[in-house]
């Protein structure tokens, strides 16, 4: 009897064990921590970019609380235009968990997560939600499409892998490597002579800027293979994910043969342009200046992606010639975030197009 007490204990004891070793998994986030997730994640809270990844990834339906931008309008510049957002209109309705910058530890609480998703911020906070909710915490990356690639790509496979979902992380990563594959295979013979100098101005970085905000190593044109003409310029200016300010001097001497204009800072950019001092720029004269949609979070693969074929239609219309931009951005918002919004982002923002021949909201 006692031999089968025995038994029936340590039967127990090593069920418990191997029941909790398969409810629990540990991980190592983006950022290098060590975190155990449950095996199974049905409830989600995403904060500061990383909703976006959630969307790509199919996951929208688990997430049960978001930030307050995502549900009130606000006086951010990204307040129109996220595509994941526009895509999944019941996110509007959950409750808010707080601000992109100060989440709310009670309030996150009350949703139940599961797991807590960070997309940006420093360690430390995340520890502190750790710490405060005692709900996991794993720190993810939007990245972007060009030097950060990568961290992208894992923040996705580490979300699927933990989520269930590492099929579709798989087939996200293989969508962006097939397009950009294509694009390179299109301009990679294109000897430098006969590549076209290009610019992009009236970036966001911290605050809207017109023709002089600006970024090196733009993930767009180097899918293009486009000479981007501050790449080769020494900047002593602190950049802010790629992005600064160039001097008005500078940018006049750079000349380049085609301009490209965001959105974000098109009222700043048109301003500027009307300017006496710029009228002498060869784009700028020539008309050659063109219309750009913003990519919140840096890395919005169906408008990244999207962008880059349009910059090089309009720089190589011969390699080109079946692309018809709008059917191929509706069907990488619809592969992205299930559902085609190029009308609805051109009604915000003006589509791509050519700059004295856009009409938008803004």
């Amino acid at each position: 009897m006692r031999n089968l007490l025995l038994k029936v204990v340590l039967f127990f004891l090593f069920f418990g064990v191997f029941t909790s070793s398969l409810a629990a998994q540990m991980i190592t986030d983006v950022s290098g921590r060590s975190v155990e997730v449950t095996a199974k994640i049905e409830r989600i809270v995403a904060l500061r970019g990383a909703l976006s990844l959630v969307c790509y990834l199919n996951l929208a339906d688990r997430v049960v609380g978001v930030e307050h931008h995502e549900v009130k309008q606000t006086s951010w510049v990204g307040a129109q235009g996220r595509s994941y957002r526009m895509a999944n209109p019941h996110l509007g309705s959950l409750p808010i968990i707080g601000s992109r910058n100060k989440p709310q530890a009670e309030k996150i609480m009350a949703t139940k997560p599961d797991i807590i998703l960070l997309g940006s911020g420093s360690n430390h906070l995340a520890e502190q939600l750790e710490r405060q909710t005692s709900i996991p915490v794993v720190v993810v990356e939007t990245g972007d499409l060009g030097d950060n690639k990568q961290r992208l790509y894992r923040s996705l496979q580490l979300i699927g892998t933990i989520c269930g979902v590492e099929q579709r992380s798989q087939e996200v990563v293989d969508q962006i490597d097939k397009n950009i594959a294509d694009l390179t295979r299109r301009t990679h013979d294109i000897s430098p002579p006969e590549q076209k100098t290009v610019y992009i101005g009236g970036l966001q970085f911290k605050v809207a800027h017109g023709i002089l905000g600006t970024a090196c190593n733009y993930p767009p044109f180097q899918m293009v293979n486009a000479r981007n003409v501050v790449d080769d310029i020494v900047v002593k200016n602190k950049l802010i994910r790629g992005r600064f300010t160039i001097n008005k001097e500078t940018f006049i001497s750079l000349d380049p043969d085609v301009l490209f204009v965001c959105a974000s800072g098109l009222d700043l950019v048109k301003n500027d342009l009307e300017a006496p001092v710029y009228q002498r720029i060869k784009a700028n004269s020539l008309g050659r200046v063109y219309l750009l949609m913003p990519h919140y979070y840096a890395a919005d693969p169906a408008t990244v992606l999207s962008e880059a074929w349009y910059i090089g239609k309009i720089l190589y219309p011969e390699r080109f010639q079946d692309i018809e931009i709008e059917r191929v951005a509706d069907q990488l918002y619809s592969f992205f975030v299930g559902r085609p919004l190029y009308r609805e982002m051109a009604a915000i923002f003006g589509g791509f197009t050519k700059l004295s021949e856009s009409v938008c909201q803004q």
